[in-house]
């Protein structure tokens, strides 16, 4: 979101997607070791759990030493601290850089002082979607991540697919087929005919062949 350059952009996305395979094997090899620990000892679990989101934490706080359990539980805030402020900070800027001043609204703005009002807004909406969130009754937050996330990545990646794949992909037709992407996966979303992981495929997929077939509606630009 923040390169300066298209060769920087692309380095970006390449170190990205290579190291998003260890790091996803790495996070999933940990739910496989905690439900092994707690099948072999369930007495070690905490009834009262509403969902699976606090088992991590309770084996973090009562089974490891007082001082590692302390250093994990740092870390753990540290890492979602650095994660979302750098969340906060790229999307202020794609905000500043693709739609205000591209689009000429106040260029008179100063860009350090707009990229700071528009982080603290962006701050405030994910603080309300937090609170939110806690409030729901919501059995796994992961399974939440995936769908609000596929909701984006899947008609993103519908669109990278039209174009590197395809000639015909034009604007208009890209745009109706992110549009059904959309209605795709909320349907997905409500009946449940598909695994979790492959929530998103079903919007990359729709996307891209309702993308590609409604191209041929309009004449390219």
């Amino acid at each position: 979101m923040t390169t300066k350059t298209q060769k920087e952009a692309q380095k970006s996305v390449w170190t990205n997607a290579v190291l998003t395979i260890p790091a996803t094997l790495f996070f999933f090899f940990v739910g496989t070791t905690l439900f092994a620990f707690f099948k072999n000892y369930p007495n070690q679990l905490n009834p009262t759990f509403e969902n699976n989101d606090a088992i991590f934490p309770w084996y973090i706080v009562s089974e490891l030493p007082t001082g590692i359990s302390g250093l994990l539980i740092a870390a753990k805030f540290a890492t979602a601290m650095s994660s979302l402020s750098s969340s906060m900070n790229s999307a202020a800027t794609s905000y500043a850089t693709d739609i205000h001043f591209r689009f000429g609204w106040n260029k008179k703005a100063h860009e350090f002082k707009l990229a700071r009002k528009a982080t603290l807004i962006i701050g405030i909406i994910g603080t309300i979607f937090a609170v939110m969130m806690a409030t729901m009754d919501i059995k796994s937050l992961w399974d939440e991540f995936q769908k609000v996330l596929g909701l984006v990545i899947g008609s993103l990646g519908g669109v990278f697919l039209l174009g590197i794949f395809t000639k015909r992909g034009n604007s208009k037709g890209v745009l109706i087929g992110i549009m059904v992407s959309i209605m795709v996966q909320v349907y997905v979303e409500i009946t449940e005919p598909v695994h979790i992981l492959v929530y998103s495929a079903t919007g990359v997929v729709s996307c891209f062949l309702v993308g590609y077939f409604a191209s041929f509606l309009f004449v390219m630009d």
